[in-house]
């Protein structure tokens, strides 16, 4: 009986000592954590701290975390749905290895996780792992910028850090450290300073394919964002390794989807980052990748072909029609206007007066004198200013006509696209789902298609910075456009490059995307480009385009001259014989006079 008592009384007192331990690890590691939150500085950012929980448990009172100030607290677990919250801080509680392996494992499929925020990660037991391990798990994750890991060491808590020692260091390529004791910082003693690494000199591995004007591999000329990247490399000396991504597979078939798969290889942390032409896409939201701030800001672009050019009196008679009718229902007006408000003042010759109107009046003014009054001064005054207008109008309209070819119907915007039948590349397609459409293989076989077939109902849908490069492929015989793009973009799309969510790159690139933003020296090197391809274009015609018409082609209007100096010479005889009448009826009336006789 005795040594029952005595086995529950040191059962009692172990457990009750246990239970003062655990409650001082407890206060321990909350003051501890509650210190680390309170010494970030959140005023620099001019707003709260959204503090993320992730997976707590019994280990820590929350009741002395949230007293912080300036902080706003979300408590999860390691599984969540997506919500709209920006992490500026993570605390993350496991009780060892497995745990938090499995738990990081799944959070990196929220849209809004963060790998460069504030990481405090406390690890209650590492048991048969080290704190190596630790490293090259968040290393996978690209959690390395500001990370505080936690762990038992004896009876306490010890706090490991990045401490990049030596120069040129990249950051993936430290470890955790020991920093110091819980004990020790929360009684604020000497602590070692802690040097963060730089991406100076580090190598880094980009994929990418082989899309021209963006990438090039064929030759030494750099494509846009081959350019945008030596630069950097300059300016920040890291050294980034471009590869080439093989557009068939070990059997020599061709891979479909490439683009997705190499978006899948930065995922997957296989490389740090992907290049090609890349547009920011909503469809990438979720996993572990991010872009950068956008480079270029392109349109997709509705490219039909030209029209054929049509004949020249077909021109006249469809662009010069309403000239025509203008200028006829004006000659109709001052006539009538000529007539009936009395211009001249002798009404017995109608159609000389008409005649007067348009030329004779500029002649015989002298003889030919008006009638007085404001309504006769402004009629004669219009007529005199359309005297002077009306044939320059006609001749500059047929000659815009004549002397420049023109084209058939073209269509202006998407809505006149009826009956058209788009044709694109396989990219687009299994992206995009049209209706009725044609795949055309590659975006240069697209244009040639569309081109080439100027009689078939085509357009295709290219970017404009990829036309702006193969417009000069696209001309005829005498460097002249076969093809044209609708005034208004069908969608616009932000180029961008794509790296793994938290790489170290990320906030230089941006930075130095917003530099060279302003400066033009991107759309420099486009242009530079573009100028390449249009030099290689030489008309290889002997003939022009503009052949000067044979003199049969102009019978028309040697006809209607004639015809008006027969009109013209048949109203001058009307006016002779007309004059010659009226002198006759006007001596027939004449009074005759007596005959006086000289002798008289």
């Amino acid at each position: 009986m005795g040594t029952i008592i005595f086995t529950l009384l040191s059962i009692l007192i172990s457990t009750s000592a246990l239970i003062k331990i655990n409650q001082y690890d407890d206060k321990g590691l909350t003051s501890c954590i509650t210190k680390m939150v309170a010494d970030i500085d959140y005023k620099k950012n001019s707003r709260l701290m959204d503090i993320t929980l992730m997976n707590m448990n019994n280990d820590l009172q929350l009741s002395t975390i949230y007293q912080v100030e300036g902080a706003r607290f979300i408590s999860r677990r390691f599984y969540w749905d997506t919500d709209n919250i920006s992490n500026v801080i993570y605390i993350v509680m496991s009780k060892d290895y497995l745990e938090l392996a499995n738990g990081l494992s799944k959070v990196i499929s929220d849209k809004f996780w963060n790998p460069s925020a504030i990481f405090i990660i406390v690890v209650q037991n590492l048991r048969e792992y080290s704190i190596h391990n630790v490293t090259d798990l968040l290393h996978t994750y690209n959690i390395f910028h500001k990370v505080s890991v936690i762990s038992r060491d004896g009876d306490g808590y010890a706090i490991y850090k990045y401490n990049l020692t030596k120069p040129g260091y990249c950051l993936k390529a430290g470890h955790l450290k020991l920093w110091s004791q819980c004990s020790d910082y929360c009684s604020e003693k000497k602590i070692p300073p802690i040097n963060i690494g730089s991406i100076r000199g580090c190598r880094y591995k980009f994929i990418a394919r082989n899309l021209w004007p963006f990438t090039n591999f064929d030759t030494n000329l750099k494509g846009t964002e081959q350019f945008i990247i030596s630069l950097f490399q300059k300016k920040y000396g890291v050294n980034i390794d471009l590869m080439e991504f093989t557009k068939v597979n070990k059997y020599g078939t061709p891979i479909d989807n490439a683009t997705l798969i190499m978006i899948e290889k930065v995922e997957n942390n296989k490389v740090e980052g992907v290049v090609g032409g890349y547009a920011i896409d909503s469809s990438n939201v979720g996993k572990n990748i991010t872009h950068l701030y956008p480079m270029t800001i392109d349109y997709i672009r509705v490219v039909l072909a030209r029209a054929n050019f049509v004949d020249q009196w077909s021109a006249i008679l469809s662009q010069s029609l309403i000239t025509f009718i203008v200028i006829s229902f004006l000659f109709v007006i001052f006539c009538l206007a000529a007539i009936f408000l009395s211009l001249f003042h002798s009404r017995n010759d109608v159609s000389r007066d008409i005649l007067i109107i348009f030329g004779y009046l500029l002649n015989k003014t002298a003889v030919k004198r008006t009638a007085s009054g404001w309504p006769q001064v402004c009629i004669f005054t219009t007529i005199l200013f359309m005297a002077f207008l009306i044939p320059y109008a006609i001749q500059a309209n047929l000659f815009s006509v004549t002397t420049r070819p023109v084209r058939g119907y073209e269509p202006k915007q998407f809505e006149d696209l009826k009956g058209y039948k788009p044709v694109l590349y396989s990219e687009w397609l299994r992206r995009k789902d049209f209706i009725d459409s044609y795949d055309c293989g590659t975006r240069i076989d697209c244009l040639l298609m569309v081109k080439n077939n100027p009689e078939k109902l085509f357009y295709t849908l290219i970017s404009y910075l990829h036309l702006w490069i193969y417009q000069w492929w696209l001309a005829d015989s005498h460097c002249n456009l076969a093809i044209y793009p609708l005034r208004e973009p069908y969608m616009t799309i932000y180029r961008t490059i794509y790296l793994r969510r938290g790489s170290a790159l990320m906030n230089p690139f941006n930075s130095f995307i917003t530099e060279i933003a302003s400066s033009g020296i991107l759309k420099k090197h486009a242009s530079d480009i573009s100028y390449r391809e249009q030099v290689k274009c030489k008309s290889h015609s002997s003939f022009s385009i503009y052949v000067p018409l044979k003199l049969s082609n102009f019978k028309y209007i040697f006809m209607i001259l004639i015809g008006g100096y027969c009109l013209s010479l048949l109203i001058f005889i009307y006016e002779v014989w007309a004059g010659s009448q009226r002198k006759l009826k006007g001596d027939n009336h004449l009074p005759t006079k007596p005959i006086q006789s000289q002798w008289t």
